[in-house]
Parts: structure tokens; C-alpha cells; sequence
């Protein structure tokens, strides 16, 4: 027998789009999963009237649209507000009902460098590279030189962000600064990591020789990237590069065939550049 879930109020003909989540929101329940699973980033920005009247409207839920109302009007918590919700809805059990609430109460003590840290983190989470890069860099203009340990943890993330879009020389860069802020060992590693993707075998093989310093660190850098390439070559991309070199070869003997690996190539390419567009959107 199937299982009923049933709904509170109706779907909306109208989303409400939440804009720090990128995402449009058809019903209350939508509004529930997404408060739950992103309860770390709730803060203030989530009590708008704009939602509240969108739960009224669209919803037709007048009496909790009324109860949010009072708060906002009664300049209540981000809890009261998100809890209120939840727990009339109660599409969750108590606990993580508490639990969401709690979370919600400890960042409440963070401070605002901390907080748009934990926005710029969410977007990285979700592969918005650029955006994170933007809002990083944004935020490391504000801190002060003094908090070494946020800035070095931005300037880290940074690199990360940079990395994921391949582009290993900046990242590098933010890496070593990260290092230089903080000493995290791991921005060194990712350092070196970096300078490796990014440069020519001699050169990076100059410079680790200029720097005995780094000797340990480029050893482990070095198993890493071996225990890549032996995963790598389980992989379905391997088993393509393979097959467009078994095309290749046969194109320099077989009249045409070389036109099915071009079109492999292309319908390759195609798809990383996607990839891409949607890394850096």
C-alpha cells in the first residue's frame, strides 16, 4: 500500500523565490525542507513580510501567516519565527524540530565577518565557485588584520574556489597566503598541490629544490597525486580518453574514421564547457 503524505494549506500558483538559496517555493513544505536543511545560514534575513504574506496568498494559511505577522510586528527572534513555522507544519519530529532551533541560537553568537563566511561557504558547497570567490574577497576587505585565523580560513577557501574552476596559479597564490596568515599545514599541502597542476614538471622541480623546507610536504603531495591518477583510471572519463585514442589511431590508417572521433571530441567538449558554465554561474 502507498504511503499518504498529506499537505498543509495548498500548492501556490505563484513561488515565492528565496533568493540566497536560489530556489523557487511551491508550497510550505518546500519552505520547511529548505529551513531545516540550511538552518547554520538563517539569520534575520529570513523574517520578510514579502514570505509571510506568500504563506497567506498563495498558501492559504491565514492563521500562521497571522502568528508570523504578530511576530515581526513584535520584532521577535529568527527561532520564534523559523519554529513557528515548523512546528505548525509538523512535517518534523520534535527533535529535529529543537535541534534546528538550536542551531539556529548558536550562530546567533557569531559575529558578522563569521556570518558572511558561512554564507560564502554555502555557496562553494553548492559548486557557485565565482560567487564564493566574490564574496570572500568582499568579506577580506572588511576584517581586521588583526583576526588571522577567519582571514586565513577565507584566504583557504579562497584557493578552493579558485582550484575548482582550474585555475591552479591563483589558487596557488591563496594558498600561500592562507599559509603565511595562520600556518594551517593544509594550505601549504594545497600549495604545493597547486603549483604542481600548475606548472611545468622542471619548473616545480626547481623550485622544491630551492626549498628544501618543503622536502616532506612535496613527498606527500606526490603520493596523492599518484593515488589520483590509479582512481582516475577506473574512471568512465579514462575509459573515454582511451576509446577517442583507439579513433585517433584508426582515422591515420582508416579512410573517415577519423569523423567519429572529432565528433567525440566535440561532444566532449561540449560537455565540459557546460560543466564549466554552470561551475562559474
Amino acid at each position: 500500500m502507498s504511503q499518504i503524505i498529506l499537505g498543509t494549506g495548498k500548492y501556490a500558483e505563484i513561488p515565492y523565490y528565496m533568493e540566497r538559496f536560489y530556489v523557487n517555493l511551491y508550497s510550505v513544505e518546500e519552505l520547511c525542507y529548505l529551513l531545516v536543511d540550511n538552518a547554520e545560514l538563517l539569520d534575520r534575513e529570513v523574517m520578510q513580510r514579502e514570505i509571510v504574506q506568500w504563506l497567506d496568498e498563495q498558501c492559504g494559511l491565514n492563521q500562521l501567516a497571522n502568528t508570523l505577522y504578530s511576530l515581526l510586528n513584535q520584532n521577535g527572534s529568527t527561532v520564534a519565527f523559523v519554529g513557528t513555522i515548523l512546528e505548525y507544519v509538523n512535517l518534523y519530529p520534535a527533535d529535529v524540530v529543537s535541534q534546528t532551533e538550536q542551531i539556529i541560537r548558536d550562530n546567533e553568537g557569531l559575529n558578522p565577518y563569521e556570518r558572511g563566511k558561512v554564507k560564502a561557504d554555502y555557496l562553494l558547497q553548492n559548486t557557485k565557485y565565482l560567487a564564493a570567490l566574490n564574496q570572500y574577497h568582499s568579506l577580506l576587505a572588511q576584517i581586521p588584520d588583526t583576526d588571522n585565523l577567519l582571514r586565513g580560513k577565507i584566504l583557504h577557501n579562497m584557493g578552493v574556489s579558485c582550484a575548482k574552476m582550474f585555475m591552479f596559479g591563483r589558487a596557488a597564490e591563496k594558498f600561500r597566503q592562507a599559509y603565511e596568515t595562520d600556518g594551517n599545514e593544509e594550505s601549504l599541502e594545497l600549495y604545493l598541490a597547486s603549483m604542481r597542476m600548475h606548472c611545468e614538471d622542471k619548473d616545480y622541480i626547481a623550485y622544491i629544490a630551492e626549498h628544501p623546507e618543503y622536502h616532506d610536504i612535496s613527498l606527500r603531495v606526490e603520493r596523492q597525486m599518484e593515488r589520483a591518477y590509479g582512481q582516475f583510471e577506473g574512471t568512465d572519463e579514462n575509459r573515454m580518453l582511451f576509446t577517442l585514442q583507439v579513433f585517433k589511431e584508426e582515422g591515420s590508417s582508416t579512410v573517415g574514421s577519423d569523423v567519429q572521433y572529432y565528433q567525440e571530441i566535440e561532444r566532449l567538449t561540449a560537455g565540459l564547457k557546460e560543466a564549466y558554465r554552470e561551475y562559474v554561474s
